[in-house]
């Protein structure tokens, strides 16, 4: 008899502490969830982005910053995501209008290290996130996600962030899946990327840059990565993203194609065209050019994802265009 007393008594205590168990656990748990939706909350919003491919970079992250320098030459230069109306040109980007930043009051200033001098003057307006570092990277690609993945924290948008790079993953891995199907007998021929400088100079990418990772990734051999440093007929030196190169010292590569990132119609492809030199290499003829929209060089992944599509069309259609 005592024993069947005394069981249902435990038994009752059981329950009642795995209730106050229960009671505590759903409490932390609401507790928790109530501190995350405080802290997205409190995540910055009102954000001036005093660089185009970092205003790229917030941009991609679903938030619309309210202040940029020269809205219009990110629309020229950067292009995507675009950029709304109605955002504040805060005038240049190493002198932005101070009474305009006071105004707008922001609550994050994300800034460049070449904004180190003044960061102390920004840090009295709002808090400043620095971030940029990748686009002097050797490996850009991989050094922009973890900026990203850095700014995300600070908006509280890690699963946007998350989501972005693995986006970026699948266009560069379907991408080099289409270009080593439609591989055609021989290969691919080595390609410059390039842009217009002026008649007699242009620009060219090396292994470096953006454009040179992501054509690592895709099996295209860049010819100015693969003429390195040191070597003869270097064209890109010292682990630099690009460098300015005259005409005759393309002639390296006779059997290059030639990739244009965004050439323009401001005469200066025509200046180009209208050079004896120019139109003596062989890559200057009908077939052995393609021209790509216009891509930022430093861009973010957004502009990854845009060049990658790019040249994975223009290497597969071959579509061909004389400068």
């Amino acid at each position: 008899m005592k024993t069947e007393s005394v069981v249902p008594q435990r038994s009752k205590k059981r329950r009642l502490c795995l209730s106050a168990l229960a009671a505590t656990a759903l409490g932390a748990t609401v507790a928790a969830h109530g501190a995350m939706v405080d802290a997205t909350a409190r995540a910055p919003r009102r954000l001036v982005v005093l660089n185009w491919d970092l205003t790229e970079m917030v941009l991609s992250l679903g938030v619309a910053p309210i202040g940029v320098p020269a809205p219009a030459w990110y629309t020229s230069s950067v292009v995507a995501p675009p950029l709304p109306g109605g955002v504040v040109d805060v005038g240049l980007l190493f002198q932005p209008n101070y009474d305009l930043l006071y105004e707008l009051r922001p609550d994050l200033m994300v800034i460049t290290p070449a904004h180190a001098s003044v960061k102390a003057s920004f840090e009295r307006i709002a808090p400043t996130l620095t971030l940029g570092s990748y686009m002097t990277d050797p490996q850009p690609y991989r050094a922009m996600r973890v900026e990203l993945s850095t700014l995300a924290r600070r908006l509280g948008l890690d699963a946007r962030a998350q989501s972005l790079m693995d986006e970026t993953e699948r266009v560069l891995t379907h991408s080099r899946a289409a270009l080593d199907a439609a591989l055609p007998k021989g290969g691919y021929a080595p390609v410059y990327v390039a842009q217009v400088i002026d008649d007699r100079h242009l620009r060219i990418f090396g292994g470096a840059s953006m454009f040179g990772e992501v054509l690592r990734t895709l099996g295209i051999r860049n010819v100015a990565a693969a003429l390195a440093d040191g070597s003869r007929g270097a064209l890109v030196a010292g682990g630099a993203a690009s460098s300015i190169v005259e005409l005759e010292r393309l002639i390296v590569a006779p059997d290059a194609q030639m990739l244009w990132v965004g050439a323009s119609g401001d005469g200066t492809a025509a200046g180009l065209q209208r050079n004896p030199v120019w139109r003596q290499l062989p890559f200057a003829q009908p077939g052995r050019s393609a021209i790509l929209p216009v891509v930022s060089p430093t861009g973010a992944l957004i502009s990854v994802q845009r060049f990658t599509r790019a040249v994975a069309d223009a290497m597969q259609t071959r579509t061909s265009h004389v400068v």
